[in-house]
């Protein structure tokens, strides 16, 4: 049996629309066996509703805010921007028929992110991480997934700067569901860093070692372009659709 591999690479684009069209290219793409793919990249400041969210219910339309997208996958809304870092684990179900089980499956990853983070993070609620901080738990990732032809995508933010965190409140409404953990606590009292982690390279490197060892996979680094060409993938051909812009700017300044 060959040996499990696991590829990554740095998404060079710092555009929303973009890189969830790349990450859609990416999960439909004919893959090899045995292989798993690990993407990261960061995103100008950007507001990304999961699939089946109200952008009427999940952003202050009265503010000046970043454009709106919607991603492929479920999950809650979420602000990309620098200090914010994404990640993107994609597996087979047929390497990985345990995780037709959903639940393991989020279990297996954030449990190997855990762990790979330090002593006080833990998995909270069905899909962050959170770190034990100033007496609670405190939120600093949150996760989905999407699963078409046979394959998982299953994809987070990494929030890594301070700085961040302060524009979130500004622009997200409160989530009209919360976790248990939240306990009503707003934006800025729910959510930290990656604490110790502050630096963007030691945290990839972190999460790379994480995913290699819980799958028992060598790792292996490519650049983005030789990855999209070993799966016949060209870089310019994926380009964000109008469903997955939402607004480029707040409806009050639409044009007539």
């Amino acid at each position: 049996m060959h040996t499990m591999t696991l590829v990554t690479t740095t998404l060079a684009s710092n555009h929303c629309g973009i890189n969830l069209a790349r990450e859609e290219a990416l999960l439909l793409a004919d893959k090899p066996a045995r292989t798993l793919y690990l993407i990261f990249y960061e995103n100008f400041p950007a507001l990304v509703l999961g699939k089946s969210l109200d952008y009427e219910h999940e952003i202050w339309r009265h503010k000046v805010h970043p454009p709106v997208y919607r991603r492929i996958s479920g999950g809650g809304s979420v602000m990309h921007m620098t200090g914010n870092l994404n990640y993107s684990l994609f597996l087979s179900l047929a390497d990985f028929p345990q995780f037709m089980n959903i639940a393991l499956s989020y279990e297996r990853i954030l449990g190997a992110l855990a762990q790979a983070l330090g002593p006080n993070v833990t998995r909270e609620g069905y899909s962050d991480l959170a770190i034990r901080c100033r007496g609670a738990a405190r939120k600093f990732s949150g996760n989905a997934q999407c699963r078409k032809r046979g394959w998982i995508m299953h994809h987070g933010t990494l929030l890594y700067d301070t700085e961040a965190i302060r524009q979130i409140p500004w622009y997200l409404k409160p989530p009209p569901k919360e976790p248990e953990y939240r306990r009503g606590r707003g934006h800025r009292d729910f959510m930290t860093n990656v604490l110790p982690v502050t630096s963007r390279a030691a945290l990839m490197r972190r999460v790379r070692l994480a995913f290699a060892r819980e799958f028992g996979a060598e790792l292996r680094t490519m650049r983005e372009c030789e990855l999209l060409n070993s799966l016949n993938l060209r870089a310019g051909a994926h380009r964000f659709s109008d469903k997955t812009l939402i607004t480029p700017f707040p409806a009050e300044r639409e044009p007539q």
